[in-house]
């Protein structure tokens, strides 16, 4: 009896010690791996352009204001925000306090690497923080990088345009209507800033 109860707690264990079948539930949104080379190659471009950028003087907060869309899913802006103390950016509020649009330019040339980070966040494609999703996207040619964040209803959709400027909407739709929302005859504007 104590052999046989012996040999039982030979096989449980032996069974508990076996990797156990692996059902990999394929995700169709999963990110490709990045390999160093790739990631080579993207630092190598990133560095190019941050070269050229780095030649460039960017436009002030104020500067970058007329850029900014007059209406947002048909609201006009409500509030608008240059940012002081030689900040390249800035936003505009559109619609209802309590469920605003917000629409933000950061201009990429000089020292900031703000084309540089958002290409790496790109090919990188990390998770987000629990219970929010991040979303990496080709839409119209354009990469672009969605942030859900679906238990406050708020996402963001992001992406480069001109490989200088950083553009981002903000609000309570999904990210596919977000985009659906940019203004490309006004960033039309943009276009004589290469």
């Amino acid at each position: 009896m104590k052999t046989n109860v012996f040999y039982l707690l030979i096989i449980l264990f032996l069974g508990a010690c076996q990797d156990s079948p692996k059902t990999e539930k394929k995700d169709a949104e999963e990110p490709p791996v990045t390999s160093a080379v790739e990631m080579d190659k993207t630092n190598e471009t990133s560095k190019e352009a941050q070269k050229a950028l780095k030649k460039i003087t960017p436009l002030s907060s104020e500067e970058l204001l007329p850029y900014l869309p007059k209406l947002v899913n048909g609201h006009k802006r409500a509030n608008q925000y240059a940012y002081p103390g030689g900040g390249q950016m800035a936003t505009g509020g559109y619609g209802p306090a309590d469920n605003q649009y917000n629409f933000s330019i950061e201009d990429g040339a000089g020292t900031k690497a703000i084309v540089k980070n958002f290409a790496v966040s790109y090919k990188m494609r990390h998770k987000g923080p629990q219970d929010t999703e991040y979303i990496f996207l080709e839409r119209d040619s354009y990469e672009t990088i969605a942030f859900l964040q679906p238990k406050i209803s708020r996402n963001q959709i992001s992406f480069i345009y001109n490989n200088r400027f950083r553009l981002s909407l903000e609000g309570p739709d999904k990210a596919d209507d977000l985009w659906s929302y940019i203004d490309f005859e006004n960033l039309k504007k943009l276009d004589q800033l290469k």
